[in-house]
């Protein structure tokens, strides 16, 4: 396995390159016009990009769970399937509802702005 400095540096080096594909997705979606399907699928994408799970149950190593789900998948090479979904889904669920949240705070202000603004 991997001594903790080339953990730490796998990991460094796997966040910037999420984070820069999902500024790549972010410029794909800016075509969308409609501000409540748009910001769903950025919350959606951050949510597989940068959620970690266990590798292994017993071990501390952490991997982004989109990754450990592709790699048992297709190359059959454990029986994480079940728990990193289940982990990922937690996550999506949360996410999306804070994000529900702050749209319905974002709209009720909008309204609010409105409504002082017409007084």
């Amino acid at each position: 396995m991997f001594n903790e400095a080339e953990y730490q540096l796998n990991w460094a080096v796997y966040l910037v390159a999420a984070l820069l594909g999902w500024l790549v997705w972010w410029k794909m979606t800016r075509w969308i016009g409609w501000w409540f399907v748009r910001e769903p699928l950025l919350v959606i994408m951050a949510v597989i990009l940068f959620t970690p799970t266990r590798v292994d149950g017993e071990l501390p190593w952490m991997a982004p769970g989109s990754i450990i789900w592709i790699l048992d998948t297709f190359l059959d090479t454990g029986e994480n399937q079940a728990r990193v979904l289940g982990e990922m889904s937690l996550v999506m669920v949360l996410a999306l509802l804070a994000w529900v949240g702050f749209a319905a705070l974002r709209m009720g202000w909008r309204m609010w702005r409105q409504q002082r603004a017409e007084a």
